[in-house]
C-alpha cells in the first residue's frame, strides 16, 4: 500500500492552493502503527508556521511554528472514475484557522496530537512581539509597533532601532525587556531559541538575547547581521542558536542561574554610525533531542507561495492523505 498525502487551502469555501507533503519517518512508522492497531489516532491537529526551508523526511518539528488546531472533521472519501471505473480512496481531515489568527503561512503540518499548550503559539513560543505593553527600554518606554513591513505572525512587528551615532568608538545599541518567570534548566544543550525577525539594511552588527535571574546576572547568545541583503533584498530571517551558545557563552555576566530566570531582554547592535533598524517577529524555543512521540510531526509541506491569512477571516485547511492499494 502506497500513502500520499495533500494539503488543500479553502478561503470562503474556494480552494486557493494544494500543495503535495513529505511523509517523516516518523509518520510512516506512526501509520503503520496505526494500521496494526498499536497506536490510537482518535486526536489530530494541524500546525501552520513561516518556516521555509525544504521539508525532509527526518523532520520533527516545523520550522517556525506560530499556531496549532485541532482537526474537527475526519471522513473517509471514495471516488469512482465512471469512465474508466477505476476508484480511489482517501482520508480526508479539517480543520478551521479561528478569526483572530493572523500571519504569513508558508509551511504546513499534521500532528498526531493537539499540543498541550493554551496558547496561539505551542508550549515553547516566548514572544511574538506583537503585544509592545510588555516590553520597555531603560527610560521606561514601549517599543514601536509597526504594520510595514508586512508581519510574518500577528498583525505587527515590534521595531527595535539603535540610532546614528557620530563617533565610530561609541556604535550604538538599543533594547527592551519584560519581566517573566522562565526556567530554562529543564533544556539541554542541544535545544535551541529560534528567531524570526526582518533586517531593514546591512548596518547590523548583530541581534543579542539575554536571559536574566538577577540584576547583572545573565546569559546572552548573538545572531550576526547580514551584510548580504542589498538588490534583491532577503532580509527576513529565522536563526538558531543552541543551548549550549547560550548557557556556555563567554558574554555571560555574573552568575546566572538557568532555573530561575525573571527577565528577557533582546536588542540590536549597528557596525556603523549610521545606526540600524530591525523588526522583530517571534521568539521561540525549540527541544530538539527529546523526541515526544505523541506530539511528533506525521507529514510537513513547505508551499510554493505563501498564504496570508488576515485578522477577521476564517481560513479551512483539508489534509487529504491518499491510499493506493
Amino acid at each position: 500500500m502506497e500513502m500520499k498525502g495533500t494539503y488543500i487551502f479553502y478561503q470562503d469555501g474556494v480552494e486557493i492552493h494544494r500543495q503535495d507533503n513529505i511523509l517523516t519517518k516518523f509518520g510512516k512508522r506512526f501509520l503503520t502503527n496505526y494500521l496494526a492497531g498499536t497506536l490510537g489516532f482518535s486526536s489530530k491537529a494541524i500546525a501552520i508556521g513561516i518556516g521555509s526551508e525544504t521539508p525532509t523526511v527526518d523532520d520533527t518539528r516545523l520550522g517556525f511554528e506560530f499556531y496549532k488546531v485541532p482537526v474537527d472533521l475526519n471522513s473517509p472519501n471514495i471516488e469512482t472514475d465512471p469512465v474508466t471505473g477505476i476508484s480511489t480512496y482517501s482520508v480526508i481531515y479539517k480543520t478551521s484557522l479561528p478569526n483572530d489568527v493572523a500571519g504569513s503561512i508558508k509551511e504546513v503540518g499534521l500532528f498526531p496530537s493537539q499540543s498541550t499548550s493554551k496558547s496561539d503559539y505551542s508550549n515553547r513560543y516566548i514572544s511574538s512581539f506583537e503585544n509592545a505593553l510588555p516590553w520597555v527600554d531603560s527610560s521606561g518606554n514601549n517599543p514601536t509597533l509597526v504594520s510595514t513591513p508586512t508581519p510574518r505572525l500577528g498583525s505587527y512587528l515590534f521595531q527595535v532601532t539603535a540610532p546614528a551615532v557620530t563617533s565610530p568608538a561609541t556604535y550604538s545599541t538599543k533594547e527592551y525587556w519584560f519581566n517573566a518567570t522562565f526556567d530554562l534548566s529543564g533544556y539541554s544543550i542541544y535545544d535551541s531559541l529560534t528567531l524570526a525577525f526582518r533586517q531593514a539594511d546591512t548596518n547590523l552588527d548583530y541581534v543579542y538575547i539575554r536571559f536574566y535571574s538577577g540584576d547583572t546576572d545573565y546569559f546572552e547568545t548573538r545572531i550576526t547581521g547580514d551584510a548580504s541583503i542589498t538588490s534583491p533584498q532577503t532580509p527576513d530571517k529565522i536563526k538558531s542558536k543552541t543551548l549550549s551558545e547560550l548557557l556556555g557563552s563567554s558574554y555571560k555576566s555574573g552568575t546566572p542561574d538557568a532555573s530561575s530566570i525573571n527577565k528577557i531582554l533582546i536588542g540590536a547592535k549597528s557596525k556603523t554610525i549610521s545606526g540600524t533598524t530591525v523588526y522583530m517577529d517571534g521568539l521561540r524555543i525549540n527541544d530538539e533531542d527529546s523526541f515526544d512521540p505523541i506530539y511528533g510531526l506525521i507529514s510537513r509541506s513547505v508551499l510554493s507561495s505563501e498564504i496570508v491569512k488576515v485578522a477577521g477571516k476564517q481560513m479551512d485547511i483539508e489534509y487529504r492523505l491518499g491510499l493506493s492499494f
